[in-house]
């Protein structure tokens, strides 16, 4: 047995060992023991040898020509299922293109055999499935390189497909799932073997078989979604496709079932009118599969996904759907009424996002009536959730459940129903506003969660017309002690309301309103006083300088919160407070800010200097508290600017992202705080770890950088060159849209910037010439290739608003021998063609047999497609 060493040195000596024995056409029984010892030792418990391990496999796989024979072995020869299992699993991985190359032709078609002959012989189900994904990934990989050629794999997979052997049928369907993509041109051309094959193993009576079909037909449907009289020609398949769904269900195969309905749903998202002619059966079987009290959960809520995906992707062919709509309001309506039942102690110990649970179908109808109100259209829908056995029944039922049904439904309609909503706006606000005072205080939650929700949706006209049933009748539920989160919720919609209110009206209630927030703010539980606090933030956003008789009463709290609120339950509590004093300061302005902003600010001061956990919202909320002083003293907050630069820059710095280097090509299951994305860049496909707190951190600190900037001008100059250096590579930040979009906004903030100190002689000419060159090169790049309409709006008012404070010459020198005019209009030329097609696109979608008035309707908003928007909630 190979012994492995514990250095670099004898992992050197290891690699050359082993090539000066694997450097032949093909493998030794020798060579092939000591490999396999090295495999089992990647699955060592103990670190250090896994570690030594994999440092000799890589510097193996540095070598193409003496691993590949290694790693066709260890599939195909050894004894030990957990070798050949973990062999394929690396030779996915390792197996590249620059790999691939670098073997001589024999080589490369030793290796491809192997593949073939593993696929054909191995015996065990497990590791023949993983064999079966890693040939065609690496089939995939070789028919897609301009140089790769595999002539023989096509035929091998017809003619497997048709064998006797159930395990290699399998594997031949498995295989054409991974190939969908790259060889469609090649599958295409043998149409009808692929057809007639799909028929054959959908039906098979092997139902590993039937899974594997139902992949690959799905996967092959999805590559050719595109290719409309291609597409149509596979719709003779969709039945026996409904077949392996329902014979799974039939049998109780669960997991089964579940497949099958993720597998429809891909389809849904991408050639949803494959089911034209089937969506009687379908929507049946759906709604059937939904309202099976026997089957699991998950289950069930694959149905609705698939409903709900298709009226998202189709929504002209569901609205003329006469099954569909009569049946997915009171589908969902039903799924809310499973709530859980806990003692109201307990529920009032809880927040509203431990609430936030996407798998419970409270959640799984809620979401549901969203979407469809967002996708079908809030005409159908709104007729629907108020015919009278639904939601005005609901709210009159005895049981509270029913009621508590009835109120998330109109939140939940709200925003796609918006329009019929408004037209009867009077009757539902008090339909909403009379359950403020309901017998149960679950139901009094939902009521001023639908009000909170109708705020937003339906504002201003819910302001302007029914302020004064609303502020009242919030004010009053504030004083139901028994049930902080009924206070507490109270308090957040405050917050809604504010957002879309005019001045003049909230200052006719701010004596009632802000002595209730003070009162809940002194005496509440902590999850009153954060939203209570949070709600005198936002009245003193909305009323500016008519808080200041308010201001020598509040104030004085929230300072001596700040200096007590220490614990480290209290921290967010204590965020909101700088949010709060920072937000007051903006409102009533420098001349009554200015005597406690210096204690503020040493406040502040005192956070920032004391060593905080990562996950601590106070970073987050300090970020933004800065800023907005800054904002509230002007040129009097240049002094402390070395104070807070250093650790905003480090926060605009920091590093969201980690490389991952198993990539599989797939995303993984997030762990929590930590999103994983597969992103396409110039040297490939590679997989990354978002750290979603250090992301948030990053946004929060970019858009700061704007707002001083944007305010102090030549106060920034001595950070110029810095930001500059730090945010201009920002522009093309693939992993958040957010920080682009500050990035964007912060161009023309730093060009003012620059000419602005220009003119105070604090720099030369040539300091600005630079400036403008570095950002015009990168924002005229951006522009053209930014994927997001709404950022690239962004980027193109960055230009405009930066040539305004460059002025003239700031695209070239004075002597005109160098300037940018062309490569601008280039850019603004080819934004211009995406938009004209963009309008072919929606001249087009209107010759559609589907198009209707809503498609009309959604067209003349100019908004986005219905399935891209999404509710975030009552915003608290």
């Amino acid at each position: 047995d190979l012994v492995w060493g514990g250095d670099k040195a004898l992992c050197r000596r290891v690699a050359r060992a082993l090539h000066r024995c694997f450097c032949q056409p093909s493998a030794t029984m020798g060579d092939v023991a000591q490999f396999e010892v090295m495999i089992r030792t990647l699955m060592s418990q103990s670190n250090e040898e896994r570690n030594r391990a994999e440092a000799a496999f890589e510097e193996l796989c540095k070598q193409p020509e003496a691993a590949a024979p290694l790693l066709c072995a260890g599939m195909t020869q050894s004894a030990d299922e957990t070798v050949r299992s973990l062999t394929a699993v690396m030779f996915r991985k390792r197996v590249t293109v620059e790999f691939y190359n670098q073997l001589t032709p024999p080589t490369q078609i030793a290796l491809k055999g192997a593949l073939i002959a593993a696929v054909e012989n191995e015996q065990m189900h497990m590791v023949r499935k993983k064999i079966a994904d890693t040939t065609g990934e690496i089939a995939a990989m070789i028919i897609e390189d301009p140089e790769g050629s595999w002539p023989e794999m096509l035929p091998f997979l017809f003619q497997s497909g048709r064998s006797a052997n159930a395990p290699l049928r399998e594997s031949a369907m498995l295989i054409i799932a991974r190939l969908t993509f790259a060889a469609s041109e090649v599958l295409v051309q043998n149409l009808q073997v692929v057809l007639e094959l799909c028929s054959a193993t959908l039906q098979d009576a092997n139902k590993d078989v039937r899974l594997a079909a139902l992949s690959a037909t799905c996967n092959f449907v999805v590559a050719i979604s595109e290719q409309r009289a291609t597409l149509e020609s596979t719709s003779g398949l969709v039945p026996v496709m409904f077949g392996v769904l329902s014979t799974a269900l039939n049998e109780n195969d669960e997991e089964s079932s579940r497949q099958s309905l993720e597998e429809f749903i891909a389809v849904a998202e991408e050639a949803p009118k494959l089911f034209r002619k089937f969506l009687d059966p379908l929507v049946t079987m759906s709604l059937q599969i939904v309202t099976a009290e026997n089957l699991e959960d998950q289950t069930r809520f694959l149905a609705v996904e698939l409903l709900l995906t298709i009226s998202e992707q189709a929504p002209g062919m569901m609205r003329k759907h006469t099954i569909f709509l009569s049946n997915m309001v009171p589908m969902a309506l039903k799924l809310m009424l499973k709530v859980e039942h806990m003692d109201l102690a307990e529920w009032n110990q809880t927040t509203d996002d431990d609430d936030d649970d996407e798998s419970s179908s409270l959640d799984v109808g809620k979401d549901a009536l969203d979407r469809l109100a967002l996708s079908i259209g809030g005409k159908a829908v709104f007729q629907l959730a108020f015919q009278q056995e639904l939601v005005p029944t609901f709210l009159a039922h005895p049981e509270w459940v029913y009621r508590h049904a009835a109120l998330s439904c109109i939140s939940q309609i709200a925003e796609g129903c918006s329009k019929q909503m408004k037209a009867h706006l009077k009757d539902i606000v008090e339909q909403i506003a009379c359950r403020f005072v309901d017998e149960h205080p679950r139901v009094r939650w939902a009521a001023i969660n639908a009000m909170g929700q109708l705020e937003t949706d339906l504002g201003p006209d819910l302001q302007d017309g029914y302020h004064a049933r609303v502020l009242p009748a919030l004010v009053h539920v504030m004083e139901d002690a028994a049930n902080p989160r009924v206070q507490s919720h109270a308090a957040a919609a405050v917050i809604n309301f504010t957002e879309n209110c005019k001045k003049e009206i909230l200052i006719g209630y701010l004596d009632g309103l802000l002595g209730k927030l003070v009162i809940l703010l002194q005496g509440g539980v902590r999850i009153v006083q954060e939203q209570a606090i949070t709600a005198i933030a936002s009245v003193a956003d909305c009323v500016e300088d008519a808080f200041a008789p308010y201001y020598a009463g509040i104030v004085p709290t929230l300072k001596q919160m700040l200096t007590q609120c220490t614990s480290k339950e209290h921290r967010l509590l204590r965020g909101k407070t700088m949010e709060c004093i920072s937000l007051i300061g903006i409102a009533v302005g420098k001349e009554v800010f200015r005597n406690d902003a210096k204690e503020v600010m040493d406040q502040f001061f005192a956070t920032q200097s004391t060593a905080m956990d990562p996950d601590d919202p106070q970073a987050s909320y300090l970020l933004q508290a800065w800023g907005r002083v800054a904002k509230a003293l002007g040129q009097e907050f240049i002094p402390y600017l070395h104070v807070v630069m250093p650790p905003l820059l480090q926060s605009a710095g920091i590093k969201a992202e980690t490389e991952i280097a198993d990539e599989d090509g797939e995303e993984g299951e997030d762990e929590e705080g930590i999103a994983h994305v597969v992103i396409e860049t110039d040297t490939g496909t590679k997989k990354v770890a978002l750290k979603t707190s250090a992301l948030e951190e990053k946004e929060t600190a970019c858009n700061m950088l704007v707002c001083y900037f944007a305010e102090l001008q030549e106060g920034m100059f001595p950070y110029i060159e810095g930001v500059a250096g730090l945010m201009i590579p920002l522009l093309a930040f693939v992993y958040s849209s957010e920080v682009r979009t500050a990035a964007a906004a912060l161009m023309p903030e730093l060009v003012r910037a620059a000419v602005v100190s220009l003119s105070k002689n604090l720099c030369q000419p040539t300091f600005v010439a630079t400036l403008c060159a570095m950002i015009f090169d990168k924002v005229v790049k951006a522009i053209v290739e930014e994927p997001e309409p709404e950022v690239q709006l962004a980027l193109i008012e960055a230009l405009q608003e930066s040539l305004d404070h460059g002025g003239a010459g700031c695209l070239g020198n004075v002597d005109g021998l160098y300037t940018k005019e062309k490569e601008v209009l280039e850019s603004l030329a080819a934004v211009t063609g995406e938009v004209l097609q963009r309008a072919q696109g929606r001249a087009e979608a209107r010759t559609d047999e589907d198009f209707d008035e809503e498609e009309e309707e959604e067209q003349e908003r100019g908004g986005a497609p219905p399935c891209q928007h999404r509710r975030r909630g009552l915003q608290t």
